[in-house]
């Protein structure tokens, strides 16, 4: 049986609390935008390292607290965003506001989009709108998003769309870490352009970064292995623990390090456990030729 070294306990430790933060974090922000009496500086922006649990974590905790969202998801694009938005607003009842959490909106960061998102979440709500400003044809619609789009066309689609935000509170979990403002005095001019504009953004939220060392990420996929039970398909916690071991050890060699990873791994112990830690080599490390 594998024991776990000190530098490993102490990682484990490190893990634990990094993850206890992201939790704490969403309840903070699900505090927030049930907060009726507020009318600015409801929007959360949760970011940071992928595949360790930001979208599992906000929509259990607005779950657990009931709160009523919409979710939207599956590496939505642009077009499927305003047609989303726009039959959210068509049919919500009129005054209410409503929890849009969208998951993977990376796409948003992009130059060509910031200045959309910035006008999206504006801080005083009466200015909050999802303005697209290019020539748009209703074929680029589904049938039900084109029942709805003639109310938001502005000069029949000549001049883009507008849709109203005002009622929406924005939840966002992303991959991208926005720019802070210490960083932006030590980049390139090319490079600071961007930046700024990500600063407006990150101005207008109650933003949550965390970037894990090694030993936090290491930590944490230990804390939702043994806590959480993400390998569920182990019985054995030898198996489990020899895992998170293996990964340990070959952590900078590993093509990817999050919570998928492990749950694949414990996978090929159930279903080829004669041979799986043959495949971790081939399937998990960069094999240098």
């Amino acid at each position: 049986m594998i024991k776990f070294s000190t530098e490993q306990k102490i990682a484990i430790e490190m893990g634990r609390r990094a993850r206890r933060r992201l939790i704490q974090e969403c309840k903070r922000m699900a505090k927030r935008v049930t907060n009726l009496e507020r009318t600015e500086y409801l929007d959360a922006l949760i970011a940071g390292d992928s595949g360790v649990g930001k979208s599992f974590n906000i929509l259990k905790t607005l779950r657990e607290m009931g709160i009523p969202f919409i979710e939207l998801t599956g590496n939505i694009s642009l077009f499927g965003l305003m047609g989303n938005l726009m039959l959210l607003h068509a049919h919500k009842p009129k005054g209410e506001r409503v929890v849009v959490f969208l998951d993977d909106v990376d796409f948003m960061f992009e130059p060509k989009n910031i200045n959309m998102l910035k006008h999206m979440t504006a801080t005083q709500m009466a200015d909050r709108k999802f303005e697209y400003t290019v020539r748009v044809s209703p074929k680029s619609f589904t049938e039900t998003q084109q029942a709805v789009l003639p109310q938001y066309l502005k000069e029949n689609g000549e001049h883009g769309l507008e849709i109203p935000c005002d009622e929406f509170i924005f939840v966002f979990a992303s991959n991208h870490i926005l720019a802070q403002e210490p960083d932006v005095a030590k980049m390139s001019e090319s490079r600071k352009r961007k930046a700024q504009h990500e600063l407006a953004i990150r101005g207008r939220f109650y933003p949550y970064d965390f970037k894990l060392n090694k030993e936090e990420k290491w930590g944490w996929l230990y804390d939702v292995t043994f806590n959480d039970d993400a390998l569920h398909m182990l019985d054995n916690d030898d198996d489990k623990t020899y895992l998170l071991d293996w990964m340990w050890n070959n952590w900078d060699l590993m093509k990817e390090t999050s919570v998928r990873t492990i749950q694949k791994m414990g996978y090929e112990i159930t279903e080829d456990p004669e041979n799986y830690k043959d495949n971790w080599e081939f399937d998990y490390l960069v094999n240098e030729i």
